[in-house]
């Protein structure tokens, strides 16, 4: 949380980070580059100066507010976690442009951590684990079985000529019965499909982060790419096999053996009790702790599968477990008990086989009234609109993870993490940019606009009160894409 001085001009604020204090030493030259040199014409930056203080390096620059005789004075010190000082010159400066300097600042050390992740060595391991995985998994099941299922749904959709030719006029109803059937065990096809199974013996995922320099890691990459697994599971052997923890100490044999002198500045592990967060968010929701799996891929990512919390699956990526903080996942587990409590997926399922079924009984024989045109269009609106409803949902879940674990800033926050990429150009923000936000909400995607959704958390003042999230959520979305 941002802290504020007694007369109100100087805010002091961290943004966590996944960086090792190896890559910090560059992140003021990035800022500069990358930042205050690209945007001159979306902001006015003077008075840049990257000072060396005790081993580590602080960008300083002052930014005139549009329209005003006002300036800000930054401060980021490159530190963990990343520092930064705010000073007005005077308390009338407009706090939607202090809010927008720090996404501004957020998005860029986002944007860094991206580089560096290409330059970047990551292990996972659960301790107790009797076989190191040998191979990563692409997580494609969790992609099409989870939440919503619409990419099920949409794939069926384009075998409908073939059941057709196979099944004749029952087709439709053989298709909604194999998507019902996979529905009802997608929480057991996910739960298999996971690299790890997080249980009360094994609660914990450990991560190592190893970061080169580009040059050395495509040397890497060249001599010892396919070498990765079975670096992996030297490194368990020598260390948590054995009960030693993994640090540069520990792993500096097994890394000389694959050409890597261990630098303790460039090596970090992050331990994360997945189990433990489940189980919190479970007893804020008071339902039972469903299923958990981790997926070994550096692709953020969490979903929820299945009909019911008994019957579903939580599978959580390695990938959001090095972005994301302990809160942060807190909220994001949330998010996804929510889609089980409601029985999202079944919703989506219901809809879209209502859906499917009125287009081939009832609506066939006027789909073609136009020609071929006519049917394509009322395909793109009909799932358009299933997409456009799936916007509601996800919305209902970010509100009920903010109203039972009480942290919506926090679940904001992860969100800008997770969906960054999303909040760029940064002058997308400006209001001559409204035909691109709405764009934004017409894709076929069942979440909302990552803007949309950061702002709505972000303005939430007592989660705890609201009565109907559901209801909610469909008036802000709509109040949202009529504004956008």
């Amino acid at each position: 949380m941002p802290r504020t001085d007694a007369d109100g001009t100087e805010i002091e604020y961290s943004i966590d980070t996944e960086l090792s204090s190896g890559n910090l030493k560059f992140l003021a030259e990035y800022l500069r580059r990358r930042y205050l040199l690209e945007h001159e014409k979306y902001r006015t930056f003077t008075n840049i100066r990257i000072v060396s203080e005790n081993g580590g390096q602080n960008l300083f620059y002052r930014v005139l507010v549009p329209n005003t005789k006002q300036h800000v004075d930054v401060t980021v010190n490159a530190s963990i976690p990343i520092r930064v000082t705010v000073k007005l010159s005077d308390t009338n400066v407009p706090k939607s442009f202090l809010d927008q300097l720090y996404e501004d600042l957020f998005l860029i050390v986002q944007l860094f951590e991206e580089e560096t992740r290409k330059t970047t060595l990551y292990l996972a391991f659960m301790p107790g684990e009797k076989m190191v995985p040998e191979k990563e998994k692409t997580g494609m099941l969790a992609r099409i079985f989870t939440d919503s299922m619409l990419p099920l749904y949409i794939t069926l959709m384009a075998l409908t000529f073939v059941f057709f030719w196979i099944f004749g006029p029952y087709a439709p109803l053989i298709f909604v019965a194999l998507s019902f059937v996979l529905l009802l065990f997608s929480g057991k096809l996910i739960a298999t499909s996971g690299t790890w199974k997080i249980t009360e013996a094994q609660p914990e995922i450990q991560l190592l982060q190893y970061n080169f320099s580009a040059d050395e890691f495509k040397e890497f990459r060249r001599k010892y790419a396919k070498k990765i697994p079975e670096i992996r599971k030297a490194l368990y052997q020598t260390t948590l096999a054995v009960d030693k923890s993994i640090n540069c100490e520990t792993a500096s044999d097994v890394f000389a053996k694959y050409g890597v002198a261990c630098k303790p500045d460039d090596f970090s592990v992050k331990k994360v009790n997945l189990r433990e967060i489940v189980e919190q968010a479970s007893s804020k929701f008071n339902l039972p702790v469903p299923t958990v799996v981790v997926t070994n891929t550096i692709v953020p990512n969490a979903a929820a599968a299945g009909l019911s919390p008994r019957l579903g699956t939580i599978m959580v990526t390695t990938g959001i477990m090095t972005q994301l903080e302990q809160d942060e996942l807190l909220s994001v587990v949330g998010h996804e008990l929510s889609h089980l409590r409601a029985h999202d997926p079944f919703v989506m399922f219901a809809l879209s086989s209502a859906e499917y079924l009125l287009r081939f009984y009832v609506f066939w024989p006027y789909l073609f009234f136009f020609g071929f045109y006519s049917f394509w269009l009322y395909f793109i609106v009909a799932i358009g609109l299933i997409y456009f409803f799936g916007k509601f949902l996800e919305g209902r879940a970010d509100l009920d993870s903010a109203k039972k674990i009480g942290q919506p800033k926090v679940m904001a926050e992860a969100l800008r993490k997770i969906a960054f990429r999303r909040l760029f150009p940064l002058k997308k923000r400006e209001p001559s940019f409204r035909g691109y936000r709405r764009s934004e909400w017409l894709r076929f995607d069942p979440h909302p606009p990552a803007y949309f959704r950061i702002a709505q958390l972000e303005r939430l003042q007592s989660p705890e009160k609201i009565e109907h999230t559901f209801l909610k959520s469909v008036k802000d979305a709509l109040k949202g894409f009529l504004r956008a």
